[in-house]
């Protein structure tokens, strides 16, 4: 009878589980669904009830974070994530969000030691690899955001908009013969993307950029003829400037790109 009793109990603490998981799941969909048609408090209101019915869910919580971002309570939003990491700290997602929302209030300390929280839960985050970088090279940490640009490198896992970033990093830390390299290695790609991009204008003007960082990398080298002819071909209105400049004291120019800022 005893064994019979505790079969029952248990079943039924199976089947309320069961129906908890399955509400926590409905009111996550209604989240999305009323969040979709712009009901913002109503979709806050069913994520607050997919949380309390799924204490191991951590979906609900990101989304509620999103929701509070909307609304700019930016501090809500951390919370909400804070929460989630709580509940899960293995899992390495909340701390990504978290990291690029304090990227993006430009809390860049937190932010890099979030991004290395990723990393260390999960080192094949490539995304998370390129704005710790990113946000290292922001800080004028050039060193340390190259040193992750070149373990992605290796790894083969490096994006063209990463080795642009790479090449102008080695142009200003002593590298600028490589610099040059990856700098036009990344042009070559974004040019064959030019046709396939949804921004062409944007595009065309990364092109122009990528050209006046080689010209800035052959002045680092001493190549003056070659950043002048770049130089005098360029559409950029500040093309006209940096050819005065280097024809009048290519010291100060070259002075000028290493100690410039990445971002």
């Amino acid at each position: 009878m005893i064994f019979r009793l505790s079969a029952g109990f248990l079943v039924g603490v199976l089947a309320l589980l069961a129906t908890l998981l399955y509400l926590s799941d409905y009111y996550t969909g209604e989240q999305q669904r009323l969040a979709a048609a712009g009901d913002v408090a109503g979709a806050m209101e069913a994520s607050r009830k997919a949380v309390r019915l799924d204490p191991f869910d951590t979906d609900a919580l990101q989304a509620q974070s999103f929701l509070w971002r909307q609304q700019k309570k930016h501090d809500r939003a951390v919370l909400a994530l804070r929460d989630a990491i709580e509940r899960d700290p293995n899992n390495y997602l909340p701390y990504l969000t978290l990291a690029n929302l304090r990227l993006a209030r430009g809390d860049l300390d937190a932010a890099v030691k979030s991004y290395r929280d990723v990393l260390e839960l999960n080192p094949n985050a490539v995304g998370a690899s390129s704005s710790l970088a990113q946000t290292l090279a922001m800080q004028g940490k050039l060193g340390e955001a190259r040193e992750v640009y070149e373990v992605l490198e290796e790894q083969h896992r490096i994006t063209s908009q990463d080795r642009y970033d790479l090449g102008r990093i080695q142009v200003r830390t002593g590298e600028p013969l490589e610099g040059v390299k990856n700098i036009k290695r990344a042009r070559r790609v974004a040019a064959a993307e030019l046709n396939r991009s949804r921004r062409p204008l944007q595009q065309r003007q990364l092109l122009v950029s990528m050209d006046l960082a080689t010209a800035d990398a052959l002045v680092v080298q001493g190549r003056y003829g070659q950043a002048r002819g770049i130089l005098a071909q360029s559409p950029s209105e500040q093309a006209p400037g940096l050819l005065e400049l280097l024809n009048s004291d290519p010291a100060a120019y070259r002075e000028q790109v290493i100690t410039s800022d990445i971002y």
